[in-house]
């Protein structure tokens, strides 16, 4: 069934230019929004500490119930988000083919305000409920990795931030590291005394050739894009004095993810030795993996929510991070949900509105069932 009302808030809000480090007018909205549920709503500082005007929106609404739940979105969205015109073609949204659609992940900022006002209004006990809009999830997480949880209570939290179908649950994700090696050579006149150079492009070369990377195993990638040498376009006669390698790893699995960054390090140094350049090498953690079984309460509540909707549920483990992978490393049970969104982050985006509808339904009975249960404060 159409719901006008989580149609025209989507019309609303991806048509309020956004994009990380501006979501500053989305915010603004939310904060009306949220504030008119009865939620107490506050901006933290995440927004200046990436050079940003906005921080990361938390709201809380205390319950009758005692137990706390959280619901969360982003609101940033990737580049080629302003000016955004929707187009509806046989019950599904693009944009005009110009810009992304942005229902990642306006798409799930609208399920749960469906969510909220569908439960908050039906007058039955609630539990403590706590949303969180964060800032700069298309940069690495960004919002989420600097917010102060200590004023979160929930052990439970669903994100509506997926592609896919209603009833789909993202169960696990990726770990994520930045490595990054920075080769010094000696220059040299090329032609009157090479020998006394030290090649750091053929550093470079040498290790990226050698080192390990693609697909590691079914479970483990790694990806070096970016590459510099160089002692300027002017001084081909003068031997490459410095050399940049920088990329990424990822896994699933903790320990193999630490493994190769460990035998990234290791590799570089010696093949810089071996040619007697300096190296510096540089490891940075990005976000650790998550997988969540299916027996957990996370999981046994998003179950038993689409029976009682008649949804399919299911599990799937993506390959890129998302902000659960922040509040499960920090203890906070966390699973992402689908919101009806494919083909995000191009200009062929879409938004398939029944699916989109139902993830409204689907917040409803979240929050319904998890509050099954729980006492009366």
């Amino acid at each position: 069934m159409r719901n006008e009302t989580m149609y025209n808030e989507f019309l609303e809000l991806v048509q309020t230019d956004s994009a990380s480090g501006k979501e500053d007018l989305i915010a603004e909205k939310l904060t009306k929004k949220l504030e008119e549920l009865g939620f107490t709503v506050t901006m933290d500082d995440a927004g200046p500490k990436y050079g940003g005007v906005c921080g990361n929106l938390i709201a809380i609404r205390e319950g009758e119930l005692d137990g706390a739940l959280m619901l969360s979105s982003h609101m940033d969205r990737v580049p080629n988000g302003f000016g955004i015109k929707p187009v509806e073609k046989d019950g599904i949204l693009y944009s005009d083919g110009t810009t992304i659609l942005a229902a990642d992940d306006i798409s799930g900022v609208c399920a749960i305000l469906e969510g909220l006002r569908r439960t908050i209004g039906s007058g039955k006990p609630l539990p403590r409920l706590e949303v969180l809009f964060t800032i700069q999830e298309e940069l690495c997480l960004g919002g989420a990795k600097v917010m102060d949880p200590s004023g979160l209570k929930a052990k439970i939290g669903y994100i509506f931030d997926s592609p896919g179908g209603a009833g789909r649950f993202i169960n696990g994700a990726p770990g994520r590291y930045i490595l990054k090696a920075e080769i010094f050579g000696k220059p040299a006149h090329a032609g009157n005394e090479p020998e006394k150079g030290i090649d750091a492009a053929k550093t470079m070369a040498d290790i990226i050739s050698t080192l390990r990377q693609g697909r590691l195993d079914e479970i483990t990638t790694s990806n070096f894009p970016h590459l510099e040498s160089g002692t300027g376009a002017a001084n081909i006669n003068v031997v490459c004095d410095h050399a940049l390698i920088e990329g990424e790893a990822r896994s699933k699995d903790t320990k193999r993810l630490l493994d190769y960054v460990e035998y990234f390090r290791s590799h570089c140094q010696k093949v810089a030795d071996e040619h007697g350049a300096r190296i510096e090498i540089t490891t940075e953690e990005n976000f650790l993996p998550f997988l969540i079984p299916e027996t957990d309460p996370a999981l046994v509540i998003g179950k038993a929510a689409c029976e009682k909707l008649g949804l399919p549920f299911q599990t799937a483990s993506l390959g890129g991070g998302m902000d659960a992978n922040i509040h499960n490393a920090r203890g906070m049970v966390t699973v992402g949900v689908a919101s009806g969104y494919s083909k995000n982050h191009t200009t062929s985006e879409q938004l398939v509105l029944e699916d989109f509808f139902q993830s409204g339904e689907l917040c409803v009975a979240l929050i319904e069932t998890f509050a099954e249960g729980l006492k009366h404060k």
